[in-house]
């Protein structure tokens, strides 16, 4: 068994070594995504802490039975996880201080996953909490460098940092793949910090034109366009015009670049879809999947071939959006 366990390991470890997801497949090359897993191990911690996150505290038998078999009945050739991978990265335990243990213990699952596996960080996953004086659970991401460095020790995809690229090749056509980090808070309508936006537009830019699809935790905050009465959010904050582009600079980078596809996204623990209109006169899908925490069937299949992108309908194999890839 211990060697069975070491082989996993080290397939584990060997898949992260390219910048190359997978290539030369005949014609179709597909990508299971969940996300808001909230992984988490209650055990010790402040008990008015606990009781608020129990719902979350049973979800390994689920993540362990979804990686010994979706990937199989789906012939799926990688996995991604967006965000939120674990609930907290430290809580107040019942002796008054603060552990932070759970990436070490989510990371034990991952190993069970037989094909290659990319993550994106969510707000939960560098999170802190913390009970004051009146008993309330209060929050903070103080940490948040110590967490990534502990994800960056722990997980090879986050190995040269925790926002990457991966490149998918489906006979004649290449697509980029980007992996974001945006799961802490920021102010002045920022929706990633300058220092990985210009990495993102870098990676735009050596792309030269081919067809980019982006994974990333927290969604954009727009409306309801297509009239499905299914939001993001009950509020908009962003209405996407040129103004926009010009306040929020990650909407101008996707404004930029009609060769991005598609964002997928977690965060709100919804099933919902748009096609953002930007000013260039090109629309981006945002696809959002539901928590995998609160459902095992939460999932979605991203299938790639040499003309579009099909992207499945919740916890099954039929397709809900076919995006052609741009000319």
């Amino acid at each position: 068994m211990r060697l069975f366990i070491l082989k996993l390991k080290l397939c584990f470890l060997i898949c992260f070594a390219s910048n190359v997801v997978f290539s030369a497949a005949p014609d179709t090359l597909s990508v299971l995504q969940l996300t808001d897993i909230h992984f988490c191990n209650l055990t010790g911690y402040d008990s008015v802490f606990a009781a608020s996150r129990e719902h979350y505290g049973n979800v390994t038998p689920s993540l362990t039975t979804f990686f010994k078999t979706v990937p199989w009945t789906t012939k799926t050739n990688a996995v991604v996880i967006t965000g939120d991978l674990i609930d907290y990265f430290s809580a107040e335990t019942i002796r008054g201080n603060m552990l932070a243990t759970q990436i070490e213990q989510f990371t034990e699952l991952l190993p069970l996953c037989p094909v290659p596996l990319y993550l994106t960080l969510g707000n939960h996953d560098i999170t802190c909490y913390w009970v004051d004086d009146e008993n309330e659970k209060k929050s903070f991401q103080i940490n948040s460098d110590r967490s990534r460095a502990t994800w960056s020790r722990n997980v090879s995809c986050f190995a040269n940092g925790t926002y990457y690229s991966k490149t998918l090749d489906v006979g004649n056509t290449s697509y980029v793949l980007l992996f974001l980090d945006n799961g802490y808070s920021l102010k002045n309508n920022a929706v990633i910090e300058q220092t990985q936006l210009d990495w993102v537009n870098y990676q735009l830019k050596m792309a030269d034109g081919k067809p980019v699809v982006i994974f990333m935790h927290k969604y954009l905050p727009i409306p309801d366009y297509n009239g499905d009465d299914l939001r993001f959010t009950k509020r908009p904050r962003i209405i996407i015009d040129e103004d926009v582009c010009n306040e929020y600079n990650f909407i101008q980078t996707l404004n930029n670049n009609p060769n991005i596809m598609a964002l997928i996204v977690g965060h709100g623990h919804k099933n919902v879809w748009e096609y953002l209109p930007f000013p260039a006169g090109h629309k981006i899908l945002q696809v959002e999947t539901a928590a995998f925490g609160q459902n095992a069937d939460n999932w979605r299949l991203l299938s790639f071939t040499e003309k579009n992108l099909v992207i499945s309908k919740t916890g099954t194999t039929l397709q809900e959006h076919v995006l052609n890839v741009p000319e």
